[in-house]
């Protein structure tokens, strides 16, 4: 079992940045472990989670059972809203394992020097530096 964050990047004029973050999301889900799909990347996601608030600097408690984290912190506390921010606020060290951006497209760093994915990783956020992006907790 593990854990990797995702940031999905949403075009701003979407009325509903937390639903359009999950279809985004969506083609990259297993749902079905009998029928494995090609392109799924994860068993299951969440907005925020694990990694609630990173995108905005938030400190974090990766080492925390499931368990704990409910009882320190309950399932409320972890809000959509804290976890969608303008592209342009991101803290500015962060890097995530993968991005979807608004086309769909997943980009990840899997068969890539660290270097080649943070070059990426810039160009891609420069690219839609006007949009808004959702950090996504997703399981494996």
């Amino acid at each position: 079992m593990s854990h990797f964050l995702t940031l999905v990047i949403i075009d701003h004029t979407e009325p509903n940045l937390s639903k359009k973050a999950e279809e985004l999301m969506m083609p990259y889900f297993e749902a079905d472990e009998d029928n494995p799909s090609s392109q799924a990347k994860c068993d299951g996601f969440v907005i925020g989670g694990r990694y609630d608030g990173i995108i905005s600097g938030k400190e974090q408690h990766y080492n925390l059972n499931p368990e704990e984290f409910q009882r320190r912190y309950g399932l409320d506390v972890v809000q959509s809203e804290d976890n969608i921010r303008p592209i342009s606020t991101l803290i500015p060290d962060l890097v995530s394992y993968a991005i979807v951006t608004p086309d769909g497209k997943w980009h990840d760093c899997q068969g890539k020097s660290s270097e080649e994915w943070l070059q990426e990783f810039r160009s891609l956020l420069h690219q839609h530096q006007e949009k808004m992006v959702a950090a996504i907790d997703c399981h494996c």
